[in-house]
């Protein structure tokens, strides 16, 4: 599995729209294998790509625009949004199946994220 997660320093980046970079990480056996940092192209349409030529299957972000969810789920990447935290926290915490626990969701959106996104 190959998962990507939205950066700004060493958090989640509160919002995938601008974001400029993502940690992508290839997990073997429950556990990081590979990690590379991928530099985001200014324009919306190409980080879609970017994310789809690395094969990114599950991205991990911060608040996300309706047209970019849409558009990364018909490409065949699920989508986990209004996360928060530490990067390598945030990872862990999805590979154990904790990321649902409160303190990983931006203010105001835990109960949003469920009612809407589903359970993960």
């Amino acid at each position: 599995m190959i998962i990507a997660l939205t950066r700004w320093g060493n958090r989640i980046s509160p919002l995938f729209d601008v974001a400029q970079e993502a940690l992508v990480v290839e997990i073997g056996r429950g556990r990081p294998v590979t990690w590379r940092r991928v530099k985001f192209d200014s324009a919306w349409p190409s980080r879609l790509e970017q994310l789809v030529r690395q094969g990114v299957e599950v991205l991990i972000c911060g608040g996300i625009s309706n047209l970019l969810y849409y558009q990364l789920v018909s490409r065949g990447i699920r989508v986990i949004p209004w996360v928060t935290g530490e990067v390598e926290e945030v990872l862990w915490a999805f590979l154990q199946g904790r990321l649902d626990q409160e303190n990983y969701s931006m203010p105001g959106c835990h109960r949003w994220r469920h009612r809407h996104r589903g359970r993960w």
